[in-house]
């Protein structure tokens, strides 16, 4: 199912206690959706005949984030659990138990200071500018090994400028990057043999088929072996056999993702790697990319799509007219939002009542307003208990909604 598929989608259902906002198959919640709690726990992700299944978040209403697999309704599987603190837990749950810890840390400080020396992707000061003036400028920032790490900016803001830095296509003005320790400029071969990479506009040899253009790169790796190819082959369901001129968008997208990732690479540099692919392709694409950041590969990903962000990355970076302007923990982030309520309610006064407890309260039209909710839901229920209410939806933030403060409105509708 398509979570993009407006149309698919239901609000406001009541389910299992909660308001579910997603969509639906035989009146229960299947594919992509939300619920919240009264309480305020929120998950957001797949399910399966009514209950979560698959990847999924759970933000509960403490602080704490789960983000992992989820089978029949139950944490099951690979999944991370992040503390208010910052201490993090990377393991294995079954049955909603956490049965084995792969990876226990302090906090994200702590986590920082053990990792200082595994920065696979290192940028220091890095300034490239073209004659017209634009480019980039004092960009730092680090990629850590087996992290997943989303580059978000509008159209001309500077990130395939940096990733053609990372791959030496160009040389800096001033500053410098490193891919494991080897400067992007001076050692671009060696690293590149080590490096899955897949531009935003892919140049195919059109006359050629799909399996001649992946003997082609295979032959020029010295790589024998297909199963791996294969596999990517079969699970993106990919038919290489005809000419690459006459292949759609999406299945020369495939092509591409195929190439970048067939060699086994210990760091992948993906420039909006699901542009064109299908709902359900970019579903495969966000596992694949799990899977191989568990496995500890490294993934620096350019991105306009910020639910595909959401479910990826570890982190973002946010660059803007050429000038990084954050870098954030982005389910941090995500869980940092507030929400905002639509209550309708049968008086004028129920609406006053609500400003006297000292709730936040935004438009308000006729017999509705808009309450704005952050952790405070003992309060909100307790007020709402006093009015007679008529309606109530939810209105919660996406991430791209987060991201405003940074982009600007017109940065984002671009």
């Amino acid at each position: 199912m398509d979570k993009n598929d407006k149309s698919s989608y239901h609000h406001n259902i009541p389910f299992v206690g909660g308001d579910y906002s997603g969509q639906l198959e035989n009146n229960l919640p299947h594919g992509w959706g939300k619920l919240l709690l009264p309480n305020g726990t929120q998950y957001d992700g797949e399910w399966k005949e009514g209950k979560p299944h698959g990847e999924g978040t759970v933000y509960y209403p403490s602080g704490k984030i789960y983000k992992g697999e989820f089978y029949k309704g139950k944490k099951h599987g690979y999944g991370k659990l992040t503390q208010p603190d910052g201490k993090r837990i990377k393991g294995t749950w079954e049955n909603d138990k956490l049965i084995k810890i792969l990876e226990k840390l302090k906090s994200r400080d702590a986590f920082t200071k053990r990792q200082q020396d595994k920065d696979m992707i290192n940028i220091q000061s890095l300034t490239f500018q073209y004659g017209s003036g634009k480019g980039i400028f004092d960009l730092d920032f680090t990629v850590e090994e087996g992290e997943v790490f989303g580059y978000l900016g509008p159209n001309g803001s500077g990130k395939t400028t940096t990733i053609r830095n990372l791959l030496g296509f160009v040389k800096p003005g001033n500053g410098k990057c490193t891919i494991n320790g080897l400067d992007c400029w001076n050692n671009a071969r060696q690293i590149q043999k080590e490096l899955g990479y897949l531009p935003g506009e892919i140049a195919f040899i059109d006359e050629m088929t799909g399996t001649q253009f992946l003997n082609l790169i295979s032959d020029m790796r010295g790589s024998r072996d297909k199963s791996r190819r294969d596999s990517l082959i079969e699970r993106f369901e990919l038919d290489p056999s005809g000419r690459i001129r006459k292949m759609s968008k999406g299945m020369k997208q495939k092509l591409g993702i195929v190439t970048a990732f067939m060699h086994d690479p210990a760091v992948y540099i993906l420039d909006e790697p699901t542009s064109g692919l299908d709902p359900l392709m970019q579903n495969v694409f966000v596992k694949l990319a799990l899977e191989e950041r568990d496995r500890g590969k490294t993934i620096l990903m350019s991105s306009h799509n910020f639910e595909e962000t959401y479910r990826t990355c570890d982190r973002a970076g946010i660059i803007r007219e050429g000038r990084l302007v954050a870098v954030e923990d982005v389910h941090s982030l995500k869980s940092s939002q507030r929400k905002a309520y639509l209550v309708t309610l049968e008086s004028r006064s129920d609406i006053e009542h609500l400003r006297s407890v000292g709730l936040e309260l935004g438009n308000i039209s006729k017999n509705t307003v808009e309450v704005y909710v952050s952790g405070n839901y003992n309060q909100f229920i307790d007020a709402l208990a006093k009015c007679n209410i008529l309606g109530l939806e939810v209105a919660t933030q996406s991430l791209e909604q987060v991201f405003l403060k940074y982009y600007g409105r017109e940065a984002v509708s671009r």
